[in-house]
């Protein structure tokens, strides 16, 4: 039996907007197993992004928890749960988000830093190796105003995947790119994550991309379907 990887327990999460609450996710119940792609489509400002913020301990539920291989995160500390998300998750984010005053091969050692690590030359190689999985072995000292979208995310799939994570979570990975460059980003996120043993949950607009998975859901009145 496949162990659950990352799992949202009748997670509810709402915000105040003036006077009143606004329900985003009611109740959701989710779990992913380790090596498994899930993808989860809604409509713009459904919630999908508040799922995956909750799901990475980056936004505290108001009811239910998550629980990262079978330990609800509920209680630990920011400095605690930083740390466990460093070397668990891997976040791939639509804009990238590229550190602008340092390379490619520096964006890419950030994860190996935010998970506490300290960089030795074994890192820098590993780091290099990932740069040359994502086709970019030769964009190491590339600054990130110098590449293409579509390499600037690679370069941003690397850094997610370099630490090995258990999880990816993937908001609208190709959103910002021309229809081409999605799908060949798309089929190297897939491919790395099946080669690593990697679960996979990707937001996504893009039905091409959501049928690739093994389970397709879909969020709507704040519940999973």
């Amino acid at each position: 039996m496949s162990e659950v990887a990352i799992a949202a327990n009748a997670v509810a999460k709402s915000y105040k907007t003036g006077e009143s609450n606004l329900e985003v996710l009611k109740h959701v119940d989710l779990s992913v197993n380790t090596g498994e792609f899930v993808s989860i489509q809604g409509e713009s400002g459904c919630g999908k992004t508040t799922l995956l913020n909750v799901l990475a301990g980056i936004e505290s539920p108001d009811s239910g928890y998550v629980s990262w291989r079978g330990s609800s995160i509920a209680k630990l500390g920011r400095n605690a749960l930083a740390l466990l998300r460093g070397g668990f998750l891997g976040i791939v984010f639509q804009s990238y988000y590229l550190v602008p005053e340092i390379d490619s091969l520096q964006n890419v050692l950030m994860s190996r830093r935010i998970a506490g690590g300290r960089i030795g030359s074994a890192d820098i190689e590993e780091a290099k190796a990932m740069l040359e999985k994502v086709g970019l072995g030769d964009r190491c000292k590339q600054m990130p105003n110098t590449l293409s979208g579509g390499e600037r995310q690679r370069v941003a799939i690397a850094r997610a995947l370099l630490t090995n994570p258990q999880v990816i979570l993937a908001d609208e990975p190709t959103g910002n790119l021309d229809e081409t460059t999605g799908n060949r980003v798309m089929d190297l996120l897939q491919q790395l994550c099946g080669e690593l043993g990697t679960a996979l949950v990707l937001v996504t607009h893009n039905a091409e991309h959501a049928v690739r998975a093994d389970r397709r859901l879909t969020l709507s009145q704040g519940s999973i379907h």
